[in-house]
C-alpha cells in the first residue's frame, strides 16, 4: 500500500483555491477533518464550521491545494499568511501545511519538498517560516530534513490540551535569493 501511496508522489501539482470552489474545499476539508488535522488544532481553531470558513475567507487568496494522481487526490494544502515583500519581487511569509493522514511518516517529506519548491520557483517567496506549537517531535524532524533553520522559542504562546505550550519559528531562505 505505502509502494503505491509513494508512487502516487511523482505526480503532485499544486493548484490555487478559486472563489467558486470555496464550498467543495470546505467540504472536504471537513470530511476528511481527520486526515488533514492534529485534532486539537482543528478543534482549537476550528471548532465551528463559521470559524473555519472565517478562516478560508481570510486567506483564500493564499490556500493551495497539493494534489496527487494526475490531480485525482487530495493530498493536503498549504496556506501561507503573514506575507511582507522583500527586495526584487520576492516576499516573505509562514506557511502551514497540512498533509493528509494517509502520507504521514512517509510522504510528508516529498509533498512538504515539492511544496517548498513551488513557493520558492512559482511564488518568488525569499523566506519560509514555520510554526511549531509543543513539543511535535514528528514535525521537528520533518522540518530538520528539509533543512530549515531554528529561529526562535516563543515561551507559553499557545494553548493545547488546556495547558500552555511553547511555539517554535523555524525559517529556510530560497536559494536563489
Amino acid at each position: 500500500m505505502k509502494i503505491e501511496k509513494l508512487k502516487e508522489l511523482t505526480y503532485i501539482s499544486f493548484k490555487k483555491i478559486r472563489q467558486k470552489e470555496l464550498p467543495d474545499f470546505l467540504k472536504l476539508c471537513f470530511k476528511y477533518k481527520s486526515e488533514l488535522f492534529d485534532e486539537d488544532f482543528f478543534r482549537i481553531n476550528f471548532s465551528t464550521p463559521q470559524n473555519f470558513l472565517n478562516f478560508v475567507q481570510k486567506y483564500k487568496d493564499d490556500i493551495y491545494f497539493a494534489l496527487v494522481n494526475n490531480e485525482q487526490n487530495l493530498a493536503g494544502f498549504f496556506c501561507l499568511y503573514e506575507t511582507k515583500q522583500a527586495p526584487r519581487g520576492f516576499f516573505d511569509c509562514k506557511v502551514t501545511f497540512c498533509i493528509s493522514r494517509p502520507y504521514w511518516g512517509f510522504g510528508s517529506y516529498t509533498i512538504a519538498k515539492k511544496g517548498i519548491d513551488f513557493l520558492f520557483k512559482q511564488m518568488r517567496v525569499r523566506k519560509l517560516t514555520v510554526e511549531i506549537v509543543g513539543e511535535n517531535s514528528f514535525a521537528r524532524k520533518l522540518i530538520k530534513k528539509l533543512d530549515f533553520n531554528f529561529e526562535a522559542a516563543l515561551e507559553k504562546e499557545c494553548f493545547k490540551n488546556g495547558y500552555a505550550q511553547n511555539m517554535y519559528l523555524f525559517t529556510k531562505f530560497n536559494p536563489a535569493f
